[in-house]
């Protein structure tokens, strides 16, 4: 399993934590007695097997996870996608930065 799906999968099981009256997580939970870790597995196994068939729900939860956990890189578990506007105009002054010639130190040279 990727490192995208297992933020997927432990975002699932945490939120539902979050909202119960547990106050530790734990793969039982003392006051609901939910059990989160067979939670956790059940995730994993979705997902996993969605990839796996390259089944298109998958694939986009794993698209918008990856959009928002490393919003930015250009490359994706299941497709890079397309650059934006705004990340060609940040590469772009970004190549202006490094094609810049640098101030001397001296204040008096130049």
């Amino acid at each position: 399993m990727t490192k995208c799906s297992e933020y997927v999968i432990e975002f699932g099981f945490q939120a539902r934590w979050a909202l119960s009256s547990d106050v530790t997580l734990q793969a039982v939970g003392t006051s609901t007695g939910i059990h989160y870790f067979d939670d956790y597995e059940e995730y994993l196994k979705l997902l996993a097997t969605g990839l796996r068939r390259k089944k298109k729900s998958v694939i986009n939860i794993i698209k918008e996870w990856d959009s928002r956990i490393f919003p930015n890189t250009d490359s994706s578990l299941v497709v890079a996608k397309a650059k934006s506007n705004e990340d060609a105009g940040v590469k772009r002054a970004m190549d202006s930065l490094d094609a810049d010639s640098e101030e001397d130190e001296d204040p008096d040279v130049g």
